[in-house]
């Protein structure tokens, strides 16, 4: 059960990573600077959640908008990635990135200190996985917690 709560937790760093950049886009402080927790429902019906910290220079940096926002998003991604598409409408995010033989599609509607939204993973050869995740943003980033997972 261990590795699937470690696996659980990259695929939520992987997702905010993603997300975040999103979120920022919106409008200005779609996203604040502080600590957000990102929430997933989970297979046995407890819902699994991450909480990251966004400083103030990340927010900073995607609200400027989208051009602004997709260069953040691909200076994020590993080698072997892309972005595909990025487009902001309104509170509405949506993106694509490939990384190899795999695609995430993100789409997600933010409302302040709020978002939720929707991200299928496709991989070739094997069923599409969708994973609905809420955020809420907290407070303040812990001491010493800024940017960190």
């Amino acid at each position: 059960m261990g590795s699937f709560r470690t696996r659980h937790r990259s695929i939520f760093v992987a997702a905010a990573a993603l997300v975040l950049p999103a979120a920022l886009l919106a409008a200005a402080l779609r996203l604040r600077a502080g600590e957000w927790e990102f929430t997933t429902p989970h297979v046995d019906g407890e819902p699994d959640s991450v909480k990251i910290c966004v400083t103030a220079e990340e927010a900073a940096s995607i609200n400027g908008g989208s051009k602004t926002a997709r260069a953040y998003a691909e200076k994020q991604l590993r080698a072997g990635c892309k972005v595909d598409e990025y487009t902001v409408n309104g509170n509405l995010v949506t993106s694509s990135i490939t990384c190899g033989k795999s695609t995430v599609r993100t789409r997600v509607t933010y409302g302040g200190d709020t978002s939720e939204g929707d991200r299928v993973i496709h991989r070739e050869g094997q069923p599409d996985i969708v994973i609905h995740i809420k955020a809420r943003r907290l407070g303040d980033c812990p001491p010493g917690e800024s940017g960190k997972p």
